[in-house]
């Protein structure tokens, strides 16, 4: 990652203007906020969410100039949405103070005490605030307890996540955050089964095996694994070029899934430079990604193989309320040095690949999203991997070599006038074979997890989604999922997973979605959230998963019931 740093180097030097934002986490409460507002209003505000994680600053500044102030009075929810984001991002903001401090009733002249630090505003346990400085530190904590029926066996699980996180600025030129967080958990069933399979916890990668044995009699595998990201944020030119440079994830899209870039593997290494002028917002990512590895790499202290990422996206704002972009994306290995070609941020990729020798895995695509009647999102994605004109002529929709990935989704807010009632569906579905190469220096992978979408490819996927507040602290959101998917059995490759070398393919011709092992996968959660106070929730989860394998005698099924208490970090729903 040398050429990165050099690049990053290099910028800097020429142009030393900035002022920058930090961005709210994946998944994040301020991210649906965003997006429902963005569809009541019609308007982006020039603004271009697909691109995530959303700037802070971006998400109040959008509350504040674009949404009217009568609509946030109609009713306490709304009113609680809009308090929510002010006091979520305060960085820039010294008017927002608790009006119950820390210890108050102890220390009633709270200014000559240590303690005035703590909770001086609701979101912050801890927080500083000088002329030319402010950081702010949090506890991360998730304790949660659940009971697993799979297959007519019981056991209990549970997941028990403790952290902190920092995140400032110096002088508004330069921000930067980190958090760090130590996972033990019992994770169900299905979550097991792919662990096993990539040697990594989906989303987390690294982790050390352990007895968890919580119900006497049963065997239940605990797992164990740190987590930490952050970056350095500085912006080159006021409003128009800024740089990050840390360690995390990206997602590119509007929906539920992404099929370019989304938050299932686990944190790498980037730079990304974010360029705003008028309506357009190119962003340049470069990262560092891991090759599939085997169990025995995983067994030893051996350093894991590298590859590199490559990609860019285009977004424009053709009208307040229409919005496309163009990806592209290219995955490489040369022995653990960056190709120094792919390093230049305009260039077609597929062309420089063409260039040096076509050895690399080149990814072209086309997003949407059109906000329309103030109440619905059409969105969607397309994505080529690969195409042949000739041979897709000469040889069918059969081939092979015809990869290709398709989303798209509609949103519905405030949904049949009820307010706060906001129902998406979308579908999803990827071609054999798709994000796969010859080997695992230039698959569409990292950490043997896919980067895209969970299911990796030869899967069709249908989502619907219901968000529910009847209270302005109280949510309520229910899920299901259908898919259709190809396993492979023993020994073959019938293109699901990305991981696997396209040299191995079973046949050339009459590939179809749900090849090898056909299987039905049906998913229904129910999650209700309760938050007690800023960014504390209490939470109450239920699901049940059927897998069904065309081969299988029996029926996968898992029934789990959870209740959790979570404190500065989001619950992300396992779906797949």
């Amino acid at each position: 990652m040398k050429h990165i740093l050099l690049l990053g180097f290099l910028l800097s030097s020429l142009i030393s203007l900035a002022q920058s934002s930090l961005t709210a986490p994946l998944n994040d409460v301020n991210h649906y906020l965003h997006d429902r507002m963005e569809i009541k209003t019609g308007d982006f505000g020039n603004i271009h969410s697909v691109l995530k994680p959303l700037m802070r600053k971006d998400i109040r500044k959008y509350q504040d100039s674009v949404v009217t102030k009568d609509y946030w009075t109609v009713n306490k929810r709304r009113q609680s949405d809009y308090d929510y984001v002010h006091i979520d991002y305060n960085d820039d903001d010294s008017t927002i103070q608790s009006k119950k401090p820390f210890m108050k009733f102890l220390y009633p002249k709270r200014d000559q005490s240590f303690l005035r630090h703590f909770y001086r505003t609701p979101a912050h346990l801890l927080e500083v605030r000088t002329k030319h400085f402010y950081a702010n530190i949090n506890p991360i904590l998730h304790f949660k307890g659940s009971f697993e029926q799979y297959n007519g066996n019981g056991r209990l699980l549970f997941v028990n996540r403790r952290g902190a996180a920092i995140r400032g600025n110096i002088l508004n030129r330069v921000y930067f955050y980190t958090d760090v967080i130590e996972t033990q958990a019992a994770f169900p069933s299905y979550v097991e089964n792919r662990t096993e399979r990539d040697f990594a916890v989906p989303g987390a990668g690294f982790f050390k095996q352990y007895d968890s044995n919580l119900t006497p009699g049963k065997d239940t595998s605990g797992v164990d694994y740190l987590m930490a990201q952050g970056y350095v944020a500085v912006d080159l030119l006021k409003d128009h070029i800024g740089i990050q440079f840390g360690h995390g994830q990206n997602f590119i899209g509007d929906g539920h899934r992404s099929l370019f870039l989304s938050d299932y593997s686990t944190n790498y290494f980037y730079l990304k430079i974010n360029t705003r002028v008028w309506k357009f917002h190119y962003q340049n990512i470069f990262a560092e990604l891991t090759q599939n590895y085997g169990q025995a790499q995983r067994a030893f202290d051996l350093a894991l193989p590298k590859k590199y990422l490559a990609a860019h996206h285009l977004s424009i704002n053709i009208l307040k309320n229409l919005n496309i972009g163009l990806f592209e994306g290219v995955v490489f290995s040369r022995n653990g040095q960056f190709e120094l070609q792919y390093l230049n941020p305009l260039i077609f990729y597929r062309a420089i690949e063409q260039a040096v020798g076509s050895p690399d895995n080149v990814v072209i695509g086309l997003n949407w999203k059109w906000n329309f009647l103030k109440r619905f999102s059409f969105y969607g994605q397309f994505l080529l991997d690969e195409l042949s004109v000739g041979d897709l002529i000469r040889l069918g929709g059969g081939w092979w070599g015809n990869k290709f990935a398709l989303q798209t989704g509609l949103k519905y807010v405030d949904a049949f006038n009820v307010d706060h009632l906001d129902v998406q569906v979308e579908f999803n579905m990827a071609r054999p074979y798709t994000y796969s190469f010859r080997d695992s220096s230039a698959n569409y992978t990292h950490y043997n997890q896919p980067l895209a979408h969970p299911l990796g490819s030869n899967f069709m996927e249908f989502i619907g989604i219901v968000n529910y507040q009847p209270l302005p602290r109280m949510n309520i959101r229910a899920q299901i999922n259908y898919s259709i998917y190809g396993q492979d059995s023993s020994g073959s490759n019938w293109g699901s997973n990305p991981s696997i070398g396209y040299n191995s393919r079973e046949q050339e011709l009459n590939n179809q979605i749900g090849q090898g092992i056909k299987t039905n996968l049906f998913i229904f959660q129910l999650h209700w959230s309760y938050q007690i106070r800023h960014n504390i929730f209490a939470d109450v989860q239920f699901m049940y998963r059927r897998e069904n394998a065309v081969l299988d005698a029996l029926d996968n099924n898992t029934v789990l019931l959870g209740v959790g208490l979570r404190w500065n970090i989001s619950e992300k729903m396992k779906d797949w």
